[in-house]
């Protein structure tokens, strides 16, 4: 650990460091060695406390997090736990403290939280990564970061399923209508280029050019044909079709982000898709605030300090790529 007249940034990080290793549980020479630095300058416990406070308040999110994709994570978590137990800092961890310290999720889902969909997926991207996939009918799709999707073609549907994230596609004319499916419903292509983002509050349709028609499951059916229409629909139903700037809107494939009275849980989502880790807003009244900006997807980092400072909220990173956004 470092001396008492160690920076502000360097008391945090030993803080947290602190932190994490008495969730495993300390040694007798290690909790001396704790009880030093705590007792060695006034400046570590107010560290030590405040790190405290941003887990606790990102303790419930976190666990909603780790509550819905806990089959998927189980198999992933008993692994890291065997391998952290074979580390000194680590034995005393179990699966239940591993997941508190470092997310509720473990490592591997912090860094990767959609590991299983990307190896089952036909088409996937990493954080941070785009890629133009060329389907086997000649249509291309555009693969924005941390997205996947599934194609089935035969000679009654060119079928695309979007598992997550967003997709720009360039549909080539076909004899087989060309449908893309999300959860809570689908689009079906009449020639055309047009984006659909696939959120955890609904799915949002742009048209580039030509006509899509968008069906709600079980609810009703919209046409956009006009290039800049937005639609947004989810299980509820479809809202009212919108009229947005095409530069604005389709900006993510040069790598900008541009939004205009979003929510700010609906851009930390899309920052999150170009960085390792989790971001976790721990207040939902927080996370209804709507903001408006633009920012490079190259600067994730430069990203979340725009926001800080338009917003007002406390940032706060701790061990396993976890974010945390708090109120003042």
């Amino acid at each position: 650990m470092a001396s008492p007249q160690s920076s502000r940034a360097d008391v945090e990080q030993e803080a947290r460091d602190w932190f994490v290793r008495r969730l495993g549980g300390l040694s007798r020479a290690e909790q001396a060695a704790f009880e030093h630095w705590l007792g060695s300058d006034p400046a570590h416990a107010d560290a030590l406390r405040r790190t405290e406070e941003v887990w606790n308040a990102a303790e419930q999110p976190a666990r909603r997090l780790a509550t819905r994709e806990n089959e998927a994570l189980a198999p992933y978590l008993y692994a890291v736990d065997r391998g952290r137990r074979q580390h000194r800092t680590f034995r005393r961890l179990s699966t239940a403290a591993l997941a508190l310290t470092i997310g509720l999720g473990g490592v591997l889902w912090l860094q990767n939280p959609h590991l299983l969909q990307k190896l089952m997926a036909d088409h996937s991207t990493g954080r941070g990564e785009r890629r133009t996939v060329t389907l086997s009918d000649g249509s291309k799709v555009l693969l924005d970061a941390d997205s996947a999707f599934d194609e089935t073609f035969d000679k009654n549907e060119r079928q695309v399923k979007l598992l997550r994230g967003t997709a720009s596609f360039d549909v080539a004319p076909g004899k087989a209508p060309f449908v893309v499916r999300v959860p809570d419903g689908a689009i079906r292509d009449i020639g055309t280029q047009f984006d659909v983002n696939l959120g955890e509050d609904g799915t949002v349709v742009t048209l580039e050019s030509g006509k899509v028609a968008v069906k709600a499951e079980h609810i009703g059916e919209a046409l956009l044909d006009e290039p800049g229409q937005r639609l947004r629909f989810d299980r509820q139903g479809l809202g009212e079709i919108e009229q947005v700037d095409l530069k604005d809107a389709l900006a993510w494939r040069q790598g900008r982000y541009v939004f205009y009275r979003a929510r700010l849980s609906d851009v930390i989502e899309e920052i999150a898709r170009y960085r390792r880790g989790r971001i976790i807003v721990t207040d939902a009244g927080l996370g209804d605030q709507l903001v408006t900006g633009s920012f490079s997807l190259a600067d994730t980092d430069a990203a979340l300090q725009s926001l800080q400072a338009s917003v007002g909220f406390r940032m706060t990173a701790l061990p396993g790529g976890l974010v945390v956004f708090i109120r003042p």
